[in-house]
């Protein structure tokens, strides 16, 4: 039986053999979406991109390889993301791994105001 460990819960689950990752983690009462609980998906069709996840460690052949539909997601993102996520609805555990729930879809750096054109705010009071 795979083991998927999940870093960011720090749980760790027995999965069969050829199990849905989203299913898994739902059935353990871990939420896979970043926001809302998947309240906003497409309950596990692999066409909005809520539950994406990113695999950080994997056995070799642990995770199925990219389907059509998770293929055309990962494609329109950027290079250094599309080497890790994965979309949990479209991934068969067949090994041992770690998942990373709510993975930054940034760089470190751009996710400052300063940098992504948002406006930061002073931490001055105003006269």
């Amino acid at each position: 039986m795979p083991r998927v460990h999940f870093r960011k819960e720090n749980v760790t689950v027995h999965a069969a053999e050829g199990a849905n990752l989203r299913q898994v983690c739902l059935d353990y009462d871990i939420d896979p979406y970043p926001a809302l609980g998947g309240m906003l998906s497409c309950r596990g069709k692999g066409m909005c991109g809520t539950c994406a996840v990113s695999i950080e460690e994997a056995e070799e052949g642990a995770v199925s390889a990219p389907g059509k539909r998770e293929a055309r997601f990962l494609k329109r993102l950027p290079a250094h993301l599309a080497d890790q996520l994965r979309l949990s609805c479209c991934v068969e555990v067949t090994g041992d791994m770690t998942v990373g729930t709510d993975p930054d879809r940034k760089e470190a750096w751009k996710r400052h105001g300063y940098y992504s054109g948002r406006p930061v705010r002073s931490w001055t009071r105003p006269s």
